[in-house]
């Protein structure tokens, strides 16, 4: 999973720095190997910031807690997801 974190001048005003320690913490806490967390330039969408992307999605008026609460639930779907495809 690859997570871009914006930190552009409008989303760092707005702590997206704390939105990235957030993610690296959960990654080290929750053994998250497989999560690639970037500092990305400006996403375009300045006006909803801050803004984070998983892999690829946009996902606007980012916060610490919301962004480890959508990295974690895409991480648990993807262990479940590959879970039922050993089961089969």
């Amino acid at each position: 999973m690859k997570v871009q974190v914006c930190k552009w001048k409008t989303c760092t005003e707005r702590f997206s720095e704390y939105i990235a320690t957030r993610l690296e913490n959960d990654k080290k806490l929750y053994n998250c190997d497989n999560v690639v967390i970037e500092e990305s330039k400006c996403m375009g969408h300045c006006k909803c910031w801050p803004n984070i992307k998983v892999d690829g999605k946009l996902e606007s008026y980012a916060n610490p807690a919301k962004a480890s609460e959508l990295v974690r639930t895409k991480q648990k779907h993807a262990q479940h997801q590959k879970w039922h495809k050993r089961q089969r």
